[in-house]
């Protein structure tokens, strides 16, 4: 993994290691994720609810007419279910996809595994096809489970 990546999970572990509520370490995470690429062009997160569904929770984007996202609906919803990351290459191409932006090409979904446990999970956009890189999946499943570790920590 290169210095830049792992600057950003290290950076995030220290800006979230005082944080205090749930709402703090999520928005200070997609905050610097975020920050990290101009080829994110929505980066949030989604936070499992006690019904089993999956709800928005702090993100840097337009806004979305997705807040509530059943399981096996969407990459989201996939992702969740199949307790796995999913990279879409281009977005068009999936019957799964749950468009929030018409501009939208591809996505990344990593679940913040507790265990067997899906609390939630990050959802990346970009643009640009073909967008996200084996790379980018490394980063951002170590960045989920530093963010795991801090919610455990407060909950």
């Amino acid at each position: 993994m290169d210095t830049d990546r792992q600057q950003l999970i290290d950076n995030i572990r220290i800006a979230i290691a005082n944080a205090s509520t749930e709402e703090d370490v999520l928005r200070t995470a997609v905050e610097l994720i975020d920050a990290y690429s101009e080829g994110y062009n929505w980066t949030g997160v989604y936070m499992m609810r006690e019904d089993g569904k999956l709800a928005v929770g702090p993100y840097v984007g337009p806004p979305t007419e997705h807040t509530v996202i059943e399981l096996n609906r969407g990459l989201c919803g996939a992702a969740a279910s199949q307790k796995q990351t999913v990279i879409v290459d281009n977005v068009l191409d999936d019957p799964r996809f749950l468009a929030c932006s018409i501009t939208t090409r591809s996505e990344i979904v990593v679940p913040l595994m507790d265990g067997e446990t899906v609390l939630g999970e990050i959802d990346i956009d970009s643009d640009q096809p073909r967008f996200f890189t084996g790379d980018d999946r490394a980063m951002l499943e170590q960045i989920a489970q530093v963010m795991v570790e801090r919610l455990k920590a407060i909950r």
